[in-house]
């Protein structure tokens, strides 16, 4: 499956010619047989009945938003709602792969994908707005690919504020994930536990390093992620409601995709 998210996302980001229409050619190669050794592994995990088709198709309807020439986010909805397509729909997949067996864990499956793809955004401001993609809603700032690239210093206080808004919301997305966890085995839930806490360290790095996304792609060093594996085994140790199975999902984290959020166990 990661073979074949990777392979979906080169196309999106890097210079390729006629990027629309090697999606839509993915799509035709899903529903008819194909060469395409591409989509080989993709393919068996759809007909073993372990993944949804659905899933993959709400993921390409997502990498076909970065394809337009001005990549603009309106509000709350649309990023979200962007979010769920192309990172929330990896995380029901996931759980599907995990075997996963009660339909509440799938709930904080998308909530980890939206989560993890929040902190995405807060990380990248810079390199997207290289390509001419704002993922930070213009409801809460009104900013430009100039005023990102070349920030004075209103601009940059606009920038910080938005940051903080992303970060915090990724945050309420991590600490229902982590709800969640305790419908995985104890192999599983320890290493999500291990990437929830990694990936959700490159915000609070952002963060302690004075917003440092506006200049650079903060990243997390071998050890610093020493650091968050220790932390992990803390808490997968010696914090007991990380095994404690929680029913009571939010529902306001999902009210943006409630009409496009399929969450059935079985493909």
């Amino acid at each position: 499956m990661y073979e074949f998210c990777r392979y979906v996302d080169d196309i999106a980001d890097k210079k390729n010619i006629g990027k629309s229409i090697k999606l839509k050619n993915i799509i035709k190669d899903l529903n008819y047989n194909s060469k395409n050794y591409k989509l080989s592994s993709i393919k068996l995990l759809i007909k073993k009945n372990i993944i949804r088709k659905h899933h993959i198709l709400q993921l390409i309807d997502g990498v076909n938003l970065d394809l337009k020439k001005m990549v603009r986010i309106k509000n709350d909805k649309e990023l979200i709602s962007y979010a769920y397509l192309v990172a929330g729909t990896v995380g029901l997949m996931m759980a599907n792969i995990l075997k996963t067996k009660e339909k509440a864990a799938y709930k904080y499956a998308i909530d980890l994908g939206i989560a993890f793809q929040l902190t995405n955004i807060a990380r990248d401001i810079l390199e997207d707005a290289q390509i001419n993609r704002i993922y930070l809603p213009s409801s809460w700032e009104k900013l430009n690919i100039n005023s990102i690239k070349f920030p004075n210093k209103k601009n940059k206080s606009k920038l910080v504020s938005a940051t903080k808004r992303i970060l915090i919301l990724a945050e309420k997305y991590y600490q229902s994930a982590l709800k969640g966890l305790a419908f995985l085995n104890l192999r599983n839930r320890f290493a999500i536990l291990l990437a929830l806490i990694i990936y959700r360290q490159i915000g609070l790095k952002i963060i302690r390093k004075g917003f440092s996304n506006l200049y650079k792609r903060e990243t997390i060093s071998f050890f610093e992620k020493t650091i968050c594996l220790l932390k992990c085994i803390g808490l997968f140790l010696f914090n007991g409601n990380i095994h404690k199975k929680n029913y009571r999902h939010n529902k306001k984290l999902h009210k943006h995709i409630k009409d496009i959020a399929i969450v059935n166990i079985n493909p």
